[in-house]
């Protein structure tokens, strides 16, 4: 989302950003991103993600057939990997980041 000095400007994709930046041009535009849903206040919360009228739900599936070992469960491996990295345990989130770092190809930072 965009806040222009008189309107909310919603924005979907990155071209859809890119246009609206050249169409601004050098007006004062604030633009803030948010790394999690925490940061937000709840008006923000409500506007950007909780108000049905705003918010677009998407499906995602997912086969899970890249496993290496036929004997593996795609399901088990994906739950212990969500584990590491959404669990209260720091250790093995560090060392899989550690581990993985070096093939990260698009950084956000």
């Amino acid at each position: 989302m965009i806040n222009s000095t008189n309107e909310k400007i919603d924005i979907y994709s990155p071209i859809d950003f890119l246009k609206r930046i050249i169409e601004e041009g050098k007006k004062s535009i604030s633009i803030q991103r948010f790394k999690g849903l925490g940061e937000m206040n709840p008006e923000e919360l409500w506007e950007t993600t909780l108000n049905p009228e705003n918010n677009t739900l998407l499906k995602v599936n997912y086969s899970g057939n890249d496993v290496d070992n036929e004997t593996t469960n795609p399901g088990d491996r994906d739950r212990e990997i969500f584990k590491i990295l959404m669990g209260e345990d720091v250790v093995p989130r560090k060392d899989f980041i550690n581990k993985n770092a070096i093939n990260v190809n698009n950084l956000d930072i």
